[in-house]
Parts: structure tokens; sequence; C-alpha cells
């Protein structure tokens, strides 16, 4: 390893929160428009087709920089919720860096970037101890951090929200899986951490199937499906019609069971969309940023349609139905058109029924409810009332309503159930993070992440990385502060 001669000045924190989708770089330091205080970059390496286009892209440049993305190839550094491409997630970390830290045409060397910082930084949900030492070593090593915590993304949420509960149970429906887990006095309860083996990146193959198998051969076409399936997929608001949602003609109380009906009845119903896919043969297409991944040019959410903002209720109800003004396709068209219809209820209910797909686990609901059961019993009432939704699939459309009504049949009669939304779901650790940073030593918070930081001088102290395999070197150091799944369990 290199080393830097001279200390600098102490500088501010960073979050580098990195998930299996996306990469984000937050910062306590001064910012300009230019400079945002938190940056999004999608956690691989693409690659274009063959041709004269050919491109390799990095990190943000995938979204900003890229010609053709018809059958791009994605090196992406996390599969199944581990790093499986240290090279590849050195690279994202180093483009974020370079993007945050670097100067505009200049050529910027990541080695030390983090030298004098305080870095918050997230792994994997049950990471191997192998790869907890792989982070310590990148960071400490590499970029020279002066103190990090390594933490799971669900012990950041609370600490976004000012009004802080004592208990909360924090669903992260993540691109590999979706966990609950349930945090008392802001520490992991990890003997109660519940996982179910469905995320993003499962729901985005089954929609390509879904297509691949009735329409267009999409099975390339990783990353314009998962677009489609942000801006089409909703969730019923119950699997059987119940007394409400049978007398109601509002689609937000329409169950799964009722939908079906209804595509049976009429195939070609007002809930059908038609999503225009892209060219990228005509320029046009890729310089638009409203045409680059395709459109829904007919059916709810056409780009014709004006952008309001709505109570939930009615949101849902506009996601599903629409208006009629927009609901006739063009006759005539030179692109590709993908119809959405029953795929767009059906590929949601996965998480609700898991052995649709041939899956042994609970539901979603289960899934939460088992985690809550794991807890001790005088924290489990509090919990049933303070659920919180966060990750990319959490924005889905009814999800959270379908989530309190099944949640609401799985709790005590006498103990109230919440299910709410983060207010932004998948930036909600990230910007719990950077208040952790910001919090005044003295105060609550900033005692916590005192308490949990280890230092650079202690893990190099405790042998750094100079061990051999199997061993934990400097980062033994944190298997007590950090508070990881593999270590003693802390008394809530």
């Amino acid at each position: 390893m290199r080393s830097q001669s001279g200390a600098r000045a102490p500088r501010d924190g960073v979050v580098l929160e990195t998930g299996a989708s996306h990469v984000r770089l937050g910062t306590t330091e001064m910012h300009t428009e230019a400079v945002p205080v938190l940056a999004r970059h999608p956690n691989a390496i693409a690659r274009t087709r063959a041709g004269v286009r050919r491109q390799v892209l990095v990190g943000d440049e995938i979204e900003h920089d890229c010609m053709d993305y018809g059958g791009l190839q994605l090196r992406l550094p996390i599969d199944r919720g581990m790093v499986v491409d240290w090279a590849a997630q050195k690279a994202v970390w180093d483009r974020a860096l370079a993007q945050r830290f670097g100067e505009q045409g200049k050529p910027y060397d990541s080695f030390g970037a983090l030298e004098g910082r305080t870095v918050v930084v997230t792994e994997p949900y049950f990471a191997l101890p192998e790869q907890q030492r792989a982070f310590d070593m990148l960071m400490f090593e590499w970029y020279q951090a002066a103190a990090i915590w390594r933490t799971i993304p669900a012990q950041l949420v609370p600490f976004a929200d000012p009004r802080r509960a004592e208990c909360v149970l924090v669903v992260d429906c993540g691109q590999s899986y979706t966990h609950a887990v349930p945090l008392v006095r802001d520490e992991v309860q990890w003997r109660a951490v519940k996982r179910l083996d469905i995320g993003g990146k499962v729901l985005t193959s089954l929609l390509k199937i879904a297509f691949s198998y009735k329409q267009w051969n999409m099975m390339e076409e990783t990353y314009l499906t998962d677009k489609m399936k942000a801006t089409s997929c909703f969730v019923a608001a119950c699997a059987n019609d119940r007394e409400d949602s049978a007398a109601s003609d509002a689609p937000h109380d329409w169950s799964f069971a009722r939908f079906v009906e209804h595509f049976h009845d009429d195939d070609e119903n007002d809930m059908v969309q038609h999503y225009v896919l892209p060219d990228y043969a005509r320029p046009e297409d890729v310089a638009d940023p409203a045409t680059k991944f395709g459109y829904i040019i007919a059916g709810p959410g056409s780009k014709h349609a004006p952008a309001v903002h709505l109570p939930e209720d009615e949101a849902i109800d506009q996601f599903i139905v629409g208006t009629a003004e927009n609901a006739v396709p063009p006759k005539n068209t030179e692109h590709q058109v993908l119809r959405l219809a029953q795929e767009r209820y059906q590929l949601m209910e996965n998480l609700f029924a898991p052995q649709r797909i041939g899956l042994e686990q609970g539901s979603l609901a289960e899934l939460v409810a088992a985690a809550i059961h794991g807890v001790q019993d005088e924290f489990q009432d509090l919990l049933w009332g303070n659920v919180v939704l966060v990750g990319g699939t959490a924005g889905a459309k009814g999800l959270r309503r379908r989530l309190a009504y099944e949640l609401r049949t799985l709790a005590p009669t006498d103990v109230p159930v919440d299910v709410r939304l983060a207010d932004d779901p998948v930036i909600a650790p990230t910007l719990g993070a950077l208040a952790l940073l910001q919090a005044p030593p003295q105060s609550g918070p900033g005692q916590f992440l005192a308490s949990h930081l280890v230092t650079r001088d202690a893990w190099l102290k405790h042998g750094g990385s100079a061990v051999g395999a199997g061993e934990r070197g400097g980062t033994v150091v944190g298997d007590a502060r950090f508070g990881d799944w593999n270590a003693a369990p802390a008394a809530p």
C-alpha cells in the first residue's frame, strides 16, 4: 500500500451507502448546485452492444452518457446480497468520489480520498466476515479514512426522523432481498431479523419473462424493464374480496381477485398501458431524457398526463386507471410497443404470495410479524405501531396500504398498527447517516455515533490487514463496536 506523508486537518463526514442497485454518496460539507450534498450512482459497470458507439460506463455515466440501453451488459459488484466483484465495487466508489471531490476535467487518484474524514459506510445484511474485513481494508488502507462506522441501511433510517421512536421496525425492500429489521433503542435486534428471498432484481426478472413469453423478447433488456416496473406495477388492496372492497368502485380498494375478474371480462380496459420502446438508432430518442428509456404513449401514466400531487388513495387510482383521454393507443407508430395489462398487478403480488413462484416462505406481512415476535415481549406492541418502509420497491403504489391491512389481521386486536412510507424511501438511510454526522457531539445521536466509530489508529493497533486468511486482524475492534450480526448480542 502507498502512504501519504503529512497530516491533513480533520474534515467533515461522508456517507457511502452501498446497495446492490445504487451507491449513494453524501457529505456534510458545504455544497453547490453543481456539487449536490447527495449523489446517486448505479452500482454497476455497463458495456453497450458492439458497434460504432460501443461504450464502457461506470456509475452515473450509465444514466447520463449512455447512447444505447438496448442489450446493455451489466457487471454488478453485488449479487445475492454479497459483494462478488471488489474491483468493480471499487471502480464505482472511485467514480462517485471523483465526482464529489475531484476537479472536472482532471485525472483523479482516489488513494487517500477520505483522509481525515469520518465515514459511515453500509454493508449488505448478514455480510460474511471476510467481506467485512475487505470493507475495512479499503476504507482504512486505500481511502485512508480517519474513522468509520460500518453498518446496515436499516439502522440509519430512524435518524432521518427528528422524532425518533424508541422502537422501530424497518422493512427494507432492497434489490437482492427484503428484510424486516427490528430496532430497539437504536440497536439492531439481530436474532429477530428476517429475510424474504424476493427483491427488486427477482421482480424485474419475472417481468422480463412475462414480456418475452407474450410479446417482445426482453430477456437482455434488464435496465429498460427495471424502468418499466417502476412506472407501471402496483399492489392490490387485498388478496380476496372483503366487504368494503367488493362494494367499492375505486381501484385502490380492489382485491387481487377483482383485478383478475376485471381483466378476464374486458382485456382492453382503461387500466392497460402501451409502452413505447426506445429506438437507439434514432438520435432524437437518445438525446431526449423523456424518451431514452421509453415512455407510456397510452393508458395510465401517459406522458401527456399532467403531474399533480394527490392524497394517497387518489394517487393510487390515478396510477391504476388514469384518464379516459389517454387510454386510446395510436394506430400507427414507428416504434415497438409493449402492452402492459395483467402484469401491472400480478408482479407485486409475489411479495404477498411467494408460493406463486415456488418459494416456500411466508408473505411480506408474515415476515414482519415473525420479526416482531422475535423481540422481547415488552417491545412488541411498540413495533406493531411503528413500521417504516424503505428501499427501491417500497414506493410501489398500494404497497403500504396492503401491508398495513394484512398486518392488522395478524396483530393483537388491542394493539394499534401503523405502517408508513419514509419521506424518501430510496435515500432514507443516507439522510439518517447525514443527520448523525451533523449531530452535536453531546447530543444523544452524537454520542451514539461516537460509541460506534472505529478509528484508523485503533484498527492498525489491532493488526490492520497484516494477518493470515481467516483472521480478523484490525476488524476485531469493529466486531464489538459496530454491533454486527456475528458479534455478541447487545441487551436492549
